[in-house]
């Protein structure tokens, strides 16, 4: 009843705004002849004046008061001859019986049209009910909130985690996703899939850098795949060794991966590039990560956080940091972190900017500097429980205080 109250206010508020003009006063004609009559006395008045102070001869005074008088002669036909028009004219409807019109057609017509192509007849169903509506009539949306709800009540559901996390994976929604994988490998215990998963989404949560939590599930995949190693999780297993500095051990991973590779595989191509980078044949940023044995897409940086999100190092920063050396690289390196946190200074609302840093500081052996950032990252968030929550779960993967 409210909303429809609301209609009606708004409604009346538009028809008002609309019919206001055609209920502006008209001027009477007798006040119009009255404004004529006072002009034409000013016009006399200031003739006279003129010729008092000598500014105009006689002769040119009478010259202007007859042509003065001839003007008002004339508008006085002309209103002569419009009132003898209008008296022969139909005569139209006063502006107010418009303006009552408008007001009363409006209101009844949007109501007929809404009650032939609307459905004023179904019920209101507000968020509680749409959540529990037929999951095969809910957008993608409405079914990740559904789960969201349910796992909020019941944390510990590692089938609903299970479910949730590559939907977040293919939303790009990287630190959730990795966040996902690993309650659900902690609920419901390890499997390729979910390893897989959570060493993809940490990758493409950390822009191609490969953290100790994504090695350690890369070679746990291997581990469990000995009769047939996955050759995606050998790919990034190298990768992290060439990011890490360890070349020979890099190059070692690149050959034996080409050399078990299968006849026309589509990612010999990538390993080829990677190793050529390593000898030093390719140059310039071009040499990227691109996309590993068995991955859908290339590691890419997550969207931004607003306008000024802090950027951490891209896949091609570090393809380029793979061709100097040991020194260089570290240099290169600490230098991306420092203005990432120096950027974080200026604008510490970037929430994954801070997630960013305090795991570059981690995979760097910064420990203490980590921890620091930690901490200004939940002054940052206030009293966000969900961003907080983030933060414990980060600081126990990467082994950090949590107070």
């Amino acid at each position: 009843m409210f909303l429809w109250i609301a209609f009606a206010v708004l409604a009346a508020a538009v028809i008002a705004a609309l019919a206001r003009p055609m209920l502006a006063d008209q001027v009477a004609p007798e006040a119009e002849d009255e404004a004529d009559l006072a002009v034409y006395r000013d016009q006399m008045a200031e003739i006279d004046a003129d010729l008092e102070r000598g500014l105009i001869t006689r002769s040119e005074a009478k010259s202007a008061r007859a042509e003065l008088g001839r003007r008002m002669i004339t508008r006085a036909d002309d209103q002569s001859g419009e009132a003898k028009a209008a008296a022969t004219w139909v005569p139209s409807p006063s502006p107010t019986h418009l303006a009552y019109a408008t007001a009363a057609i409006v209101p009844v017509l949007t109501l007929v049209i809404y009650l032939g192509v609307g459905s004023p007849w179904l019920p209101g169903m507000p968020l509680t009910a749409r959540m529990h509506s037929d999951p095969t009539k809910s957008s993608v949306n409405e079914l990740i909130a559904k789960v969201e709800a349910q796992l909020r009540q019941t944390p510990e559901d590692g089938v609903g985690w299970d479910v949730l996390a590559p939907v977040y994976l293919r939303q790009r929604r990287y630190d959730d996703a990795a966040n996902a994988f690993a309650q659900a490998l902690r609920l419901l215990g390890e499997t390729t899939k979910r390893l897989r998963g959570f060493g993809e989404a940490t990758v493409m949560a950390n822009n191609g850098i490969v953290t100790e939590p994504a090695r350690k599930a890369f070679e746990r995949i291997v581990e469990l795949d000995k009769d047939n190693p996955n050759p995606e999780a050998r790919f990034w297993i190298a990768l992290s060794n060439e990011q890490e500095g360890k070349i020979a051990e890099a190059r070692l991973g690149y050959e034996n991966l080409l050399k078990d590779a299968p006849e026309g595989a589509p990612w010999k191509a990538v390993v080829e590039n990677r190793l050529n980078n390593l000898d030093g044949n390719t140059k310039g940023p071009s040499a990227a990560v691109g996309t590993p044995p068995g991955a859908k897409q290339a590691p890419t940086a997550p969207p931004a956080s607003g306008p000024q999100a802090a950027p951490g190092p891209s896949a091609a920063d570090v393809a380029a940091a793979g061709q100097m050396s040991t020194s260089d690289r570290q240099d290169f390196i600490n230098s991306m972190v420092a203005r990432l946190a120096d950027k974080l200074q200026k604008n510490p609302q970037d929430f994954e900017g801070w997630l960013r840093l305090v795991r570059a500081y981690s995979v760097l052996g910064r420990t203490a500097d980590a921890q620091r950032a930690l901490e200004d990252a939940k002054k940052s968030v206030g009293e966000d429980s969900e961003k907080k929550s983030r933060l414990e779960t980060l600081a126990s993967e990467l082994g950090l205080k949590s107070s």
